[in-house]
């Protein structure tokens, strides 16, 4: 299986001498696709009706979960980045820690797998066409192998099911005491 994994990398890496516009999209997309989530976020809660604002809990909650499991696979299954293994070409500098499951992906997939289970499917087809442009991209700059790709799209799963699991029990009480913070920082910021 890692046999195969480190071929199908090699094969989407950039290279040695990658193309300039290819490598500059690949880099873009690694780095900045991922806002497209705190700005959906925002555009759910700010002018957000009461269902937008649940779905914009049960995300967070999700990417929450997603990521206290990613780091407890880091933790007992260590994998290095290709580049700690001098493994393909990387094009941006990263911290040598974990690969499997890639955060990246895993944020996608969350937010994709919450809004297909909450049936907002326009919304979650594009999480899903911006997380493959981010898992392409973090192949090919050197950073991810395909499989923790894969490992994210299934860690995703179990994290939004757990997150709709507490929103059925406690998202009214979550969203009541939410909003009420928002009202009393926003209340302050007027007296200032």
């Amino acid at each position: 299986m890692f046999k195969l994994d480190t071929e199908l990398f090699l094969l989407l890496n950039a290279g040695p001498t990658p193309n300039a516009a290819v490598a500059w999209l690949a880099i873009v997309a690694a780095k900045f696709v991922i806002l497209a989530i705190p700005v959906y976020l925002a555009m759910l809660w700010l002018p957000g009706s009461r269902r937008d604002r649940l779905t914009a809990i049960a995300l967070v909650l999700g990417f929450a979960i997603a990521l206290v499991l990613s780091s407890l696979i880091g933790m007992v299954a260590f994998r290095p980045r290709p580049f700690m293994l001098d493994l393909g070409h990387t094009l941006v500098h990263h911290r040598p820690n974990s690969s499997f499951p890639s955060n990246h992906g895993l944020a996608f997939a969350v937010w994709a797998a919450v809004l297909f289970m909450l049936r907002r499917r326009a919304v979650a087809w594009l999480a899903v066409a911006l997380g493959a442009l981010v898992a392409w991209s973090r192949i090919y700059i050197g950073v991810h192998y395909p499989l923790d790709m894969v490992g994210a799209a299934i860690l995703a799963i179990p994290a939004a099911m757990a997150s709709l699991w507490i929103m059925d029990r406690y998202g009214e009480s979550i969203l009541a005491m939410l909003e009420h913070l928002q009202r009393s920082v926003l209340r302050r910021f007027v007296r200032l």
